[in-house]
């Protein structure tokens, strides 16, 4: 399955990946946030948020706490949809391999990618994500060195995306309200090819 987040590429197969944000629970729901997708990346699941840009300042801010809810939401309702707490249809709704996964409290990796970050902002807003996720993480057993955030270069080196647009392109994918085009965004990435 592919899919174009953020001025980024993201490719895995059907059987590993669900993408939670596009389901009918998250959809459906007036209050459900969710990250991108849920992806088995053997031997861990990793639940990706991806976003255009950050602001400098993190700490507190409608930003870092709009991330902090989505990761909730999302623990929360894969691991309800896996345990079929939303009935069989929903369940069935996960790909094969993370239907028939059983899942410890190490499988869990959380990644936040915010396309065009400097690698020395990443430090700062590392430690401000694993501070607002702390309950979130206590609550799951997840290790805090498992909350990792990434700029799109180091993404595409650990496998997370296959390919991005450089920072000096992005202007030509907007639309003129300022908002991402996901069309020109997928032509943008069927040209590179």
């Amino acid at each position: 399955m592919e899919f174009y987040e953020s001025f980024m590429k993201f490719s895995f197969a059907d059987e590993d990946v669900f993408c939670i944000e596009n389901d009918s629970l998250v959809q459906n729901s007036d209050h459900i946030k969710a990250c991108e997708c849920v992806v088995l990346l053997h031997p861990q699941v990793a639940l990706i948020e991806a976003k255009a840009s950050s602001p400098r300042e993190v700490a507190g801010s409608a930003f870092i706490e709009d991330i902090k809810q989505k990761f909730a939401d999302s623990l929360r309702l894969f691991n309800e949809i896996k345990n079929k707490e939303h009935g069989e249809e929903a369940y069935l709704r996960l790909p094969v391999n993370l239907r028939s996964l059983t899942l410890n409290a190490d499988d869990y990796l959380i990644c936040l990618i915010v396309h065009g970050h400097k690698l020395e902002w990443l430090i700062g807003l590392q430690d401000a994500f694993r501070e607002a996720l702390r309950e979130v993480i206590e609550q799951w057993n997840i290790k805090d060195y498992k909350v990792k955030v990434y700029n799109e270069e180091m993404a595409l080196e650990k496998r997370l995306i296959v390919a991005y647009v450089p920072k000096e392109q992005r202007d030509i994918l907007r639309e003129p309200n300022g908002n991402i085009s996901q069309e020109k965004m997928k032509e943008w990435f069927d040209c590179e090819k």
